[in-house]
């Protein structure tokens, strides 16, 4: 009995206070995938909160927009696609390798509608692939693809992450997640993450550079431990799979060895002062040697030095580089590789990770896995034998042709596989990637498009870590610039029939409308770009990013009040949307309802602590009440979530006019609009100081620019209004009263303008 009640006890308490956060509605469900309804019919959409139980809540990833019918139709042929940044498609998962391979099997198989649906998320790594492994096994898959391995050293619980608990054994990782798939264990982790937020926890997403400070040697025991982690994922995955009878291609990585240098280096455990010195002084005239285009010389003085310690990642990476110039591409091939397997921020999958992958497909070749090489299989398509910029954009992720040619491999594989029902409507040939293009309407202002993100990633840490960064920051520019003289060989009108026409055959493809409402908004068609957007969240209801960003769409028109229903849809979804609740409380701002704004500002800043919009937003309307002391310390919080940044001048510049020191605060407001071109509140800002010192044509510039990214923002078009009356252009300024009276009809002041306007156009009258 005693024993009895020692365990029975405890349970029932457990189990009561589980059954209580249920009901209560606390916590999530850690299920990737959950069901909805779309016209009518059941569709299995991602769950915005599986991520939760692997990143603190502040750096949740979220899953591509995907939906699958939940009963699979005959003619239909079903492929799940598993992975990482890398195989979701990454700058921009719209022309990711599954995309690709999408129009590839379609095009060859022309009777058969091919699904691939891309389960890949960025920063996961195999600990979170295998529970959507698991789950994929449910839904009558046909086919597996899985392209993992990047992840290993910096995905939760990996030896160099930045945001938990590093490399645990593999059991105490699942003991771990088992918890935080309970209520109570969600619970427990919530209360740990709030004290702990204003100490070490991760409060935003970093990108990158939140590793930047992990370091491991070659051998170090973290390392070791996460590349058995990975092996024991990575052989549940398969089991998961052979348990549903579903067939896998399963992937080696191919990364950028030839022009992505090592991220950081470091010296082997052993190695003795003495040693390390004298390997220095060897090393350096190497380098001497390199950069005065003595390759054969620099080689030998390299060897050297690679023989009292090999594992400085840049020795053979410039090693690599010196073989490469000498035309030895194999050797250089091999010191390239070498390079990545000693970084010190293994960012990419290395030789170990890539033979993990190989022996596991080799174990199980007879059970339904085929083994695909893509690491050989790019670099034989490579120049030189060694991938590069040529595949890659940066060190993983592959660009438009890298892409095409991973999917290429893919489809050949999946060829030897599919049934002959399929197979039987094979028209012989494979798309070309100008087909593939054209069906997924790449256009040239596209390509240029995805450069941005490429060219703000390679120009932080660690990326400016690198030996030769500034050098590679010059071809990167180069890129950039080649992307964006690519605009002037197709018109507008051109780039638009390539998306109608692909929108024609795909008219709910989701991701195909997204790109083409982002090109009519860039384009200023801003009235067709919120139909689409509209139609965008008609295909994917379930999606709160969907309704938001159409509500900016309608801000940006004046359609106030349709646009307040549309952030309120998103409210709907995802109660505690920080961004919306800022852009309801800038409407009412706007609409000189303070009382109510500020209560949506600090809702939106409790929902999201790190986020800087509602500190500035709720500043700026404290400061236009005159109450300076709180839009003071308003800005002040918003600059210590981004020192040095835009808020952070902001708050300089606000500083310096309340000491009336007037160019001090022009010359940080422009560096914040420098930084961030959309920051209405400093150009407002910047408009009033320079119209204070008599520089209108300017200040009207600021003022338009201000009222064109927040078209409600009334206090800007009455100062435009008033500067254009000053010059003489009456037309113009009684178009911005009419504005004005758009947003606010009983606005007197902008009353009182019309009518003299009126009275000087038309005297007499």
């Amino acid at each position: 009995m005693r024993l009895a009640a020692m365990v029975l006890v405890p349970m029932l308490v457990l189990g009561g206070l589980e059954l209580g956060l249920r009901v209560a509605g606390f916590g999530y469900d850690t299920r990737f995938f959950r069901q909805i309804e779309i016209n009518g019919q059941r569709y299995f959409v991602p769950n915005e909160k599986f991520s939760n139980r692997f990143f603190p809540a502040a750096i949740a990833r979220t899953a591509p927009p995907i939906r699958f019918a939940a009963n699979k139709a005959t003619n239909s042929y079903r492929i799940f696609l598993l992975g990482e940044s890398a195989a979701n498609g990454d700058p921009d998962s719209t022309y990711g390798v599954g995309r690709y391979l999408e129009v590839l099997l379609r095009e060859r198989y022309p009777g058969t509608d091919f699904q691939v649906i891309c389960v890949a998320l960025t920063a996961i790594d195999s600990n979170t692939v295998l529970p959507i492994a698991r789950e994929c096994a449910l839904h009558q898959g046909d086919l597996w693809l899985i392209y993992m391995g990047n992840n290993e050293m910096v995905g939760p619980f990996g030896a160099q992450t930045s945001y938990g608990p590093r490399a645990l054994n593999l059991r105490v990782i699942r003991t771990v997640l088992a918890i935080k798939s309970t209520r109570i264990g969600q619970l427990l982790d919530a209360l740990a993450g709030r004290l702990t937020f204003h100490s070490n926890s991760q409060k935003k997403w970093g990108g990158m550079e939140m590793f930047a400070e992990s370091r491991l040697g070659y051998d170090d025991p973290a390392r070791l431990q996460a590349y058995a982690n990975f092996k024991g994922n990575l052989e549940d995955i398969l089991r998961a799979a052979n348990k549903a009878q579903v067939p896998v291609i399963l992937s080696t990585v191919a990364v950028n060895l030839k022009d992505c240098a090592p991220f950081a280096s470091i010296h082997a455990p052993d190695l003795t002062a003495d040693q390390e010195a004298v390997w220095k002084q060897i090393y350096q005239q190497g380098v001497d040697l390199e950069s005065a285009g003595s390759f054969a010389e620099a080689l030998v003085q390299y060897q050297q030095a690679a023989k009292i310690d090999p594992e400085f990642a840049e020795l053979q990476f410039r090693m690599g580089r010196c073989n490469l110039a000498l035309t030895n591409h194999d050797q250089a091939r091999r010191d390239f590789e070498l390079a990545r397997d000693y970084d010190a921020l293994d960012f990419r999958t290395d030789t170990r990770i890539n033979s993990a992958i190989q022996e596991v497909a080799s174990h199980r070749a007879g059970q339904g896995v085929y083994l695909l090489d893509a690491a050989v299989a790019l670099a034989q398509a490579s120049n030189q034998g060694i991938p590069g910029l040529e595949l890659f954009y940066e060190h993983v992720h592959l660009n438009f042709d890298g892409n095409y040619l991973l999917a290429l491999n893919f489809a050949e594989q999946a060829n030897k596989i599919l049934p002959a029902t399929i197979t039987a409507q094979d028209t012989g040939n494979w798309a070309s990637l100008e087909l593939c293009d054209e069906r997924l309407a790449v256009t040239v202002w596209d390509r240029q498009r995805v450069w941005q993100p490429i060219m703000t990633r390679v120009t932080s840490p660690p990326f400016t870590g690198q030996f030769n960064h500034n050098a590679m920051l010059k071809v990167y520019e180069a890129k950039l610039k080649e992307a964006a003289s690519l605009m002037n060989s197709q018109t507008p009108q051109q780039a638009r029939q390539m998306y109608e026409q692909a929108l024609a055959l795909r008219p709910d493809d989701y991701e195909l409308r997204g790109n083409f409402q982002r090109f009519l908004e860039m384009r200023g068609h801003l009235e067709q770009s919120i139909a689409e957007a509209k139609h965008c969240c008609e295909l994917m209801p379930h999606l709160p990013g969907g309704f938001y960003y159409t509500g900016t769409l309608l801000v940006r028109a004046g359609m106030i009040t349709e646009a307040v229903d549309y952030f309120s849809r998103a409210l709907a979804l995802r109660s505690n949307y920080a961004e919306v609740m800022d852009s309801m409380g800038a409407i009412l701002a706007n609409q000189q309802k303070p009382a109510e704004a500020t209560v949506w500002f600090k809702r939106a800043i409790r929902a999201k602590p790190e986020y800087v919009e509602p500190y500035l937003n709720l500043g700026f309307l404290q400061e236009n009440q005159g109450e300076n002391a709180a839009a003071r310390a308003s800005y002040q919080q918003a600059a210590s979530l981004e020192p040095d940044g835009p808020a952070d001048y902001f708050n300089r510049a606000s500083i310096a006019a309340s000491r009336y020191q007037s160019e001090a605060a022009i010359a940080h407001l422009r560096a914040v609009i420098n930084a961030k071109p959309e920051f209405w509140q400093a150009r407002h800002q910047l408009g009033i100081q320079l119209a204070a010192k008599g520089e209108l044509d300017e200040a009207e510039k600021q003022f338009s620019a201000a009222s064109y990214y927040r078209p409600d923002f009334v206090p800007a078009h009455l100062a435009r209004g008033n500067i254009l009356i000053t010059q003489g252009k009456l037309d113009l300024a009684l178009d911005e009263f009419r504005t004005v009276l758009q947003f606010d009809p009983d606005n007197a002041i902008a009353r009182q303008q019309m009518i003299a306007i009126e009275s000087r156009l038309h005297p007499g009258h």
